[in-house]
């Protein structure tokens, strides 16, 4: 999907939230702003241009109903101290998926209770014990013919104006904000019927619902760095200038990051922000690379895809590398049509999940991205990294500087970005994915009491 993006200083948003006081906004008794805050920004960035079908997967009606059967029986039944909301997008080396943000926590608790979103064959899991799939998905399909459509037009012609903008529509908010509703009385059924102490999540911050229902039930929640965040993820970046008190903003209660060069320059409001590193993100650096390799890692997204794939064909016609091109989790649908694509180029090869990031980056010598959290990956592990000056490539300024990482715009460039060998600087080493830490962990578990 090409997406071509409008430039929106997250500062400027900032300034246009405190000024028409939208945090202060309310439908009922819920401040909408938060809820659709981080979308609107995007809509506003973001300008479709190609659009998928979503192919419906394999499993059948008769296999969705056992798993709502499942997870209704399972609420009646043993209550739990700890639930994870974990992720399993990740292959582990016996073919088994895992959630690597939660990992290292999961483990200390093998009696917890964990509701997956990404996996639906719970087989499959590396941890399928007390491990079952979370239907929140179904109850938004189902529960919403019994909301009321609101009027937001007061928002929206102040956004419009504001951003010489009519892409946003009344659909649009009301979506969000029923999502949030169902959302939220789902979790408090859950939490009502289960009655956990802490919560555990990898959900890339847009669960609003889940933390509003934990805040109300006094439960604390923990949420794990899920990829990149910066000042344009306005998930996790917030105003200084803004009183948010008196539940304006759902948010979890702590926030565990991969290392301190994360969330050093911005301000998400938790209770606190808390350098607990990642044992499978650091560990990366200590794999063995014993044959050269010249491989290229393409790390894709739906946003991404398109202006990638036009590069790599015109790269393709011209040099022939071996290549490599990983399709994000949000795209595995696409694989068909990249596969098509690159169907008479017999040195591109397409990707899911068969192979992790750090798979292909054992066998490449550099990562392409436009914006992804896969070049962060390869400088960890010693590779050059690439980027396509398109779309939202700005995001990574802070690494422009990096004598290991190369500003490309077209083939040849990347041509003679390939053509480079990594330069060893041990003064970035660890800076982006540092190890778990055990001894922290322990003691911040004390400290909540848990």
């Amino acid at each position: 999907m090409i997406k071509e993006e409008v430039s929106i200083n997250p500062k400027f948003f900032f300034a246009f939230e405190k000024n028409n006081k939208l945090f202060e906004k309310k439908y009922k008794d819920i401040f909408i702003w938060d809820i659709v805050r981080s979308d609107v920004y995007y809509q506003l960035l973001w300008k479709p241009k190609v659009k998928f079908t979503i192919k419906n997967n394999a499993f059948s009606k008769l296999q969705f109903l056992k798993e709502i059967l499942f997870f209704m029986i399972s609420l009646l039944l043993k209550k739990y101290d700890v639930i994870f909301f974990t992720s399993s997008r990740n292959k582990n080396f016996n073919g088994k998926f895992f959630d690597q943000n939660l990992e290292d926590i999961l483990v200390k608790y093998p009696k917890a209770i964990c509701f997956e979103s990404f996996e639906r064959n719970i087989e499959k899991l590396k941890n399928k014990k007390n491990t079952i799939y979370n239907p929140v998905s179904f109850f938004r399909i189902f529960f919403k013919i019994f909301y009321r459509k609101q009027n937001f037009k007061e928002i929206i012609n102040l956004i419009n104006k504001e951003f010489n903008s009519n892409t946003l529509t009344n659909e649009d908010l009301n979506s969000l904000i029923v999502q949030y509703q169902i959302d939220y009385n789902f979790y408090s059924l859950i939490f009502r019927l289960k009655k956990p102490k802490v919560i555990f999540i990898n959900q890339n911050g847009i669960q609003k619902g889940l933390f509003a229902a934990a805040t109300k039930f006094k439960i604390p929640v923990i949420e794990v760095q899920h990829g990149i965040i910066d000042e344009g993820h306005l998930s996790y970046n917030y105003s200084k200038n803004i009183d948010y008190s008196g539940r304006k903003i759902s948010l979890p209660s702590y926030f565990f990051t991969f290392s301190e060069f994360w969330a050093k320059d911005l301000y998400y409001p938790v209770n606190e922000t808390i350098n607990m590193g990642n044992s499978y993100f650091s560990l990366q650096n200590e794999i063995e690379i014993k044959n050269i390799v010249n491989g290229l890692l393409v790390a894709s997204s739906d946003i991404f895809g398109e202006n990638l794939k036009d590069l790599i064909i015109e790269f393709t016609q011209k040099y022939k590398f071996p290549i490599y091109f990983k399709l994000h989790p949000n795209q595995y649908f696409q694989k068909e049509y990249f596969q098509e694509v690159f169907k008479d180029y017999n040195n591109v090869e397409v990707f899911t999940n068969n192979k992790t990031i750090y798979e292909l980056l054992e066998i490449s010598n550099a990562v392409l991205v436009i914006q992804s959290t896969a070049l962060y990956e390869a400088l960890h592990m010693n590779r050059l990294g690439i980027i396509l000056r398109k779309q939202t490539y700005t995001r990574h300024s802070h690494l422009f500087e990096n004598s290991n990482v190369y500003l490309i715009d077209n083939a040849n460039e990347l041509y003679d970005a390939l053509n480079n060998n990594y330069r060893v600087d041990d003064s970035g080493k660890n800076l982006f994915f540092e190890e778990f830490k055990n001894e922290k962990f322990l003691n911040f578990m004390k400290k909540i009491e848990y």
